[in-house]
């Protein structure tokens, strides 16, 4: 099997389309299929996969891949029926499971320039600053930044949630975890290594709840890749009770998505199917 990319990001959008030709501003040039009919998928007899998400994405998805072929990052964008978009979240807590995605961009002003000139029907907040990593910007409801250095998850976490979402990646799936700075507020980062690329864990009050109408959904609003993952060692932990439940689980294949305890949503590939 050929090497896949850690750099692989998804998010739930309203237009399909027009979100496509948004982030071309950003790089995003190549689109799966070249741009012709997106995969759908249907909750109805015949349609396997459809009946497989409909639990968690609702009765009907359109779904494609773009990548940036300078950065090789991929953005999986998926388009969910209006009833799907306005689904409770898992937890009342603010930001549980829910992502920063980090586009790299050699110049990220050029690219936020770029991208407030196309595609203005799409909802955009104003930018501001995203610490080290450049410009920060939410695009259809998505939280993202702009950065010089690699493409990144950030992992948003409440104080009071962050022990059961330690013990799913530690204990369930089986990467590291490493502090990397504590603020005088009390909020910490973490990285989360071993899985083939940069994905930090924050743990924080201050991120709000994002409304309904923002182009937030719960669960599977967004989701992240994890390489070098041991799946028969996490299989085995998941179904002896440990925490999560899979939405695809192993078969063979190299490849599973798990659902964690606070809504997170990931793509687990095992190190034949990672490269290494």
């Amino acid at each position: 099997m050929a090497a896949v990319t850690q750099a692989h990001h998804g998010l739930a959008v309203r237009d399909l389309e027009a979100t496509t030709a948004a982030i071309a501003a950003l790089g995003f040039t190549d689109v799966e299929g070249g741009g012709g009919e997106p995969r759908r998928y249907r909750n109805e007899p015949g349609d396997a996969i459809g009946q497989l998400i409909a639990p968690l994405l609702g009765d009907e998805i359109r779904t494609w891949t773009v990548e940036n072929p300078a950065t090789g990052q991929q953005l999986d964008l998926v388009e969910l029926t209006a009833a799907a978009t306005r689904r409770e979240r898992p937890g009342d807590s603010p930001a549980q499971g829910d992502l920063t995605i980090g586009i790299a961009a050699a110049d990220p002003d050029a690219a936020w320039r770029a991208l407030r000139a196309t595609a203005p029907e799409l909802a955009r907040a104003a930018a501001g600053a995203d610490g080290d990593d450049g410009i920060a910007f939410t695009l259809d409801g998505q939280a993202c930044a702009l950065t010089r250095g690699e493409p990144f998850a950030r992992v948003h976490y409440t104080r009071a949630g962050f022990a059961a979402a330690w013990r799913f990646y530690a204990r369930a799936l089986g990467y590291r975890l490493s502090p990397l700075a504590t603020d005088g507020d009390g909020d910490e980062r973490w990285t989360l290594a071993g899985g083939g690329g940069r994905v930090e864990l924050v743990v924080e009050e201050g991120t709000p709840v994002a409304p309904p109408d923002a182009g937030k959904r719960y669960p599977g609003s967004n989701h992240f890749r994890l390489l070098n993952a041991d799946l028969a060692a996490i299989a085995g932990r998941v179904d002896a009770g440990g925490a999560g439940r899979w939405l695809f689980p192993p078969d063979g294949s190299g490849f599973a998505q798990i659902v964690g305890p606070s809504g997170e949503f990931i793509e687990l590939y095992d190190r034949a199917a990672s490269g290494v």
